[in-house]
Order: C-alpha cells, then structure tokens, then sequence
C-alpha cells in the first residue's frame, strides 16, 4: 500500500517549488521589462489554486484498492495587470515591489527547499536506523 501521507507531501512541495520558478520567471520577465513602454507586469495566483485542490482532495475517497489515488493538481496561472499604470508611457511595472516579491520568492522558495530536505533526511534516517 502506498503511502499516501508521503505522496501528498512530495506532491505539495513539488507544486510549491513549480509556483515559484514559475514566479521567478514572471519578476524577471517584470525588471527585465522596466523600461518597455506600455509593457504590463505579470503576476502569478498559484496558492490561491492550492489552497482549492487541496481542499478538493480532502474530500475524496479512494474506495477501491485499483482506484489512483487523488493528487493536489492545478497550474499556476499567470495574470497581467492591466488596471494599473504608474508611467506616462503605460509601463506599470514598479521596480521596488518587484525587488520586494523577489526577495520573498527567494525566502519562499528557500524554505521549501529545507523542508524538502529535511523531510528526506528523516526518511533517511528511519530506512538506516531500522536496519540495526
């Protein structure tokens, strides 16, 4: 039988590393675009898509042994801010709040990472300790 607590945390924290590449790629496409006349920044709602899967999934009951068993899916989605401008030019990109999500998508994506970490180094050690 799988083990389906260690399946939904892979699975989460695999999405939540995806959010933030995709996020990354959505400020760098942002700073990188700074001095673009009429260019809109992008903005990516992942946890929001998250937080719904998830709770979609704690609802669902696999009721059969050949069922697959339920996963946390759902894409990132990238929006583009139209509603905004802070430039003559149209340009709506503000580089202090891109410097800023950076900064935190760092932290984020950084945190994830130790929990990855952490929760295989203790996979690690429960597989090595019960061999003794």
């Amino acid at each position: 039988m799988p083990d389906l607590i260690a399946e939904q945390v892979i699975s989460e924290l695999s999405l939540g590393l995806d959010w933030a590449a995709k996020k990354q790629r959505a400020i760098a496409n942002n700073l990188s675009n700074v001095d673009t006349p009429g260019y809109k920044r992008q903005e990516v709602t992942f946890p929001q898509a998250l937080q719904r899967a998830t709770q979609r999934q704690l609802s669902l009951r696999q009721t059969n042994s050949r069922h697959l068993p339920s996963k946390v899916t759902g894409a990132a989605s990238t929006v583009i801010e139209t509603n905004t401008t802070h430039r003559n030019d149209g340009n709506n990109v503000d580089i202090e709040l891109e410097t800023t999500e950076l900064t935190r998508n760092f932290l984020y994506y950084n945190a994830l990472i130790d929990q990855a970490g952490e929760y295989f180094r203790n996979l690690r050690l429960v597989i090595s300790e019960g061999r003794r």
